[in-house]
């Protein structure tokens, strides 16, 4: 094999491992998060597109997922700057990686579905952040993922099951952001699935219980929306208001839980669960409005500092004004 721009021999490994060495020190950079050090990363990234954009990717599957790893890092590392012309530049980058990684023997390394189902997810969290017509491309995006993830080429993939949770979040998400009726009840969907993949790890797993968490306060988006619609004469149903309160109950229960382990980053939607919940129970069920309240400001249930904390006690007064309405 003789090099394209040099002479003598051309050691494709060798190519392959400098490229190597390049994308670890991108790779160390963009964890640093600043503009100055993103700006180096892609450098190194850029520089290793073009080392190995000249290997026999078509012969060698590793020299193939090497370049796509280089797009996508790429493409992680515009992301990371957050304006829109970097935000399209990293869509680019992601299809770049996309397009050569969807050509990978999938089914001979987990590494490679793995990859590519998570370009896929992160090219529909780009186009989400674009928002409008976009979405509909990020739903198509997160599905990409899923299909993947599903297949069975995928099983061996160690985290299979949490990248399959987070997807199904992400894919909830996009559909509880748009407007009509049938999106939100895809969404409930969608949020149950990822819920389900978790449940199991929530209480043990901080990882599982942040998905989780969100895929509730995702749910809760969708079923508000179905309690208050327009778009049907039809009245909430039992079972409406039972995965309402079930839905608040059980995420604040799981954020409890994890306040007595001293975890405290949770606080966030669990507020905005406790206001939700509280709603429903003073619309719906008014009986039991009171116990909902005094369940979730007992310290012994959770800790001091979150039933005592400025967010937390709002709410609470919020719910006990709807106890003398």
């Amino acid at each position: 094999m003789t090099d394209p721009d040099r002479t003598g021999a051309f050691d494709a490994h060798a190519v392959d491992r400098e490229a190597s060495v390049v994308m670890k020190r991108g790779l160390r950079l963009i964890t640093d998060a600043t503009p100055a050090a993103i700006a180096e990363a892609l450098e190194c990234f850029d520089q290793a597109i073009e080392l190995r954009r000249d290997l026999p990717i078509d012969e060698v599957p590793q020299f193939r997922y090497g370049l796509a790893a280089a797009w996508l890092n790429r493409g992680d590392a515009l992301a990371r700057l957050g304006d829109p012309k970097s935000m399209s530049a990293a869509l680019d980058a992601y299809n770049q990686g996309i397009g050569v990684a969807a050509a990978l023997p999938l089914e001979d390394d987990p590494r490679y579905p793995r990859r590519l189902a998570i370009a896929h997810q992160n090219r529909g969290l780009i186009l989400f952040a674009h928002g409008g017509p976009n979405v509909a491309a990020a739903v198509g995006a997160f599905t990409d993922a899923i299909a993947i993830l599903d297949s069975d080429y995928s099983a061996a993939i160690d985290d299979r099951q949490h990248l399959r949770a987070v997807v199904w979040m992400n894919l909830a998400n996009a559909h509880a952001s748009l407007a009509d009726l049938a999106s939100a009840g895809r969404a409930r969907d969608a949020a149950r699935h990822a819920i389900d993949l978790v449940k199991d790890e929530e209480q043990t797993n901080p990882a599982a219980a942040e998905v989780a968490l969100a895929a509730r306060h995702v749910l809760c988006q969708a079923v508000a929306r179905r309690l208050s619609s327009t778009e049907t004469t039809d009245q909430p149903t039992a079972d409406d208001i039972h995965e309402a309160t079930d839905v608040a109950d059980d995420g604040l229960s799981v954020a409890r839980r994890w306040e007595q382990k001293g975890v405290t980053r949770f606080r966030g939607i669990a507020y905005d669960l406790f206001r939700f919940g509280a709603r429903v129970y003073a619309i719906y069920q008014p009986q039991f409005l009171g116990e909902f309240i005094e369940d979730n400001m007992d310290p012994a249930g959770s800790s001091r500092e979150y039933v005592d904390s400025p967010e937390m006690r709002g709410a609470a007064a919020e719910a006990i004004g709807y106890l003398r309405e």
